[in-house]
């Protein structure tokens, strides 16, 4: 690599968690990759080890860097950006988990969450943008609360903390144990007002979730603190953290020339579809309501889940007839949801590791009748979060 600028980004998955570098170019020069365990311990419940996933953030950043011989002054930060809604708890004084990590598709509170739903649904969504569902990370909480008495033991103590695995990740891997988030993380927890832009005192009290467990939250564009030095051996600042839907989302807006009705579609471990709404709330059936960032501050934009893709796009490589017909189904999936955005797109651009080699943009093109543009590299989520990272450094030099 020449000696010039570059940034490091962790893309930490439900499936494994990546180390990228980007160099000035917003070009993917270098990855490393390892896997997580995704342990089901019971029918529709779905956990991880919080402590595997701070090792192999180490692991994949020292990987990166060794392999490819980066010299670290070149440096410039780190971004995070990360699988969202995940849950987790844990002591402030010892740093240790009172439970293994809830994921994001865990559905052991589906039953619970159809009761807050009848009872405050309109009220919850017109603040979060979001429906009560076991999906987002308000009832994982409030669980581990209720069934873990350990949890309880430290909240009376007020040494319970929680966090998503970003904030898990910043307590871990940075100076001094920082207890931060990003606004687009907080947006899909259910505890977030996302038109206030603080944590909500009524949706705190609905959900019996006390303040003192959440973190500060800041701008994706952000100071989050400095790497741990036996990382790396050096002090890196981290620069920016972002869900990892909204940091494809912020990759993409790039190639639009205005954030009006910027179009999406993400075909990795799930599909989304998201669309830029503006600068003011609003909600549309079929989507959630969530925040990304803008130009230059945080943005509405509507989003909505299709289906998990991934896994079986992995079964099905080495059959071409087969995945064709899959990704033709999936198409006509996706086409069925753009439809149903209140402005009809006349672009889309599309990212994830389903469309690596080339058939999936013909097939939708057709599908649909629109453009599709394919993200290069197709890693949106680390592409949006170098974005970020760039230019936080390039904000700071300024100031």
């Amino acid at each position: 690599m020449r000696r010039n600028h570059y940034v490091l980004v962790l893309d930490i998955g439900t499936t494994g968690v990546k180390a990228l570098v980007f160099n000035q170019s917003l070009r993917a020069v270098a990855k490393t990759y390892i896997r997580l365990g995704k342990p089901s311990p019971r029918r529709g419940w779905v956990e991880q080890r919080p402590s595997e996933i701070t090792s192999a953030c180490r692991h994949v950043l020292r990987q990166v860097v060794a392999e490819n011989h980066l010299r670290l002054a070149d440096c410039l930060g780190v971004g995070i950006t990360n699988q969202r809604e995940t849950t987790i708890l844990w002591d402030r004084q010892t740093g240790r988990p009172v439970y293994p990590a809830i994921v994001w598709e865990d559905h052991r509170t589906r039953a619970w969450c159809v009761g807050i739903r009848r009872q405050h649904g309109k009220f919850i969504a017109e603040r979060t943008g979001l429906v009560v569902d076991s999906y987002f990370s308000a009832s994982k909480i409030r669980w581990i609360l209720d069934h873990v008495p350990t949890a309880q033991k430290l909240l009376e103590k007020g040494r319970l903390a929680f966090g998503t695995v970003d904030t898990w990740t910043l307590w871990n891997i940075c100076e001094g144990r920082p207890h931060l988030t990003d606004d687009t993380n907080a947006a899909r927890t259910l505890l977030y007002d996302i038109r206030a832009r603080r944590w909500g005192s009524e949706l705190l009290s609905i959900f019996g979730v006390p303040e003192d467990l959440l973190p500060e939250v800041r701008s994706s564009r952000s100071h989050f603190g400095v790497l741990n030095r036996d990382i790396l051996g050096v002090k890196l600042p981290v620069l920016a953290v972002c869900g990892d839907q909204q940091s494809s989302f912020y990759a993409a807006l790039k190639r639009f020339a205005s954030p009006r009705a910027a179009t999406k579609v993400t075909m990795g471990t799930g599909t989304f579809v998201a669309q830029a709404v503006g600068s003011k709330f609003a909600r549309h059936p079929g989507f959630f309501t969530t925040l990304a960032p803008g130009p230059k501050q945080s943005l509405y934009v509507l989003e909505s889940k299709i289906e998990g893709s991934a896994a079986t796009v992995d079964k099905l490589l080495g059959d071409t007839p087969a995945l064709i017909r899959y990704l033709e189904k999936l198409a006509a999936k996706i086409n069925v949801q753009l439809k149903r955005l209140p402005v009809r797109p006349k672009k889309v651009v599309i990212d994830g590791g389903i469309i690596r080699d080339g058939l999936m943009k013909g097939i939708l093109a057709r599908r649909t009748g629109l453009e599709i543009e394919e993200q290069v590299p197709y890693d949106g989520t680390g592409l949006g979060t170098a974005r970020l990272v760039f230019e936080e450094a390039s904000a700071r030099k300024t100031k």
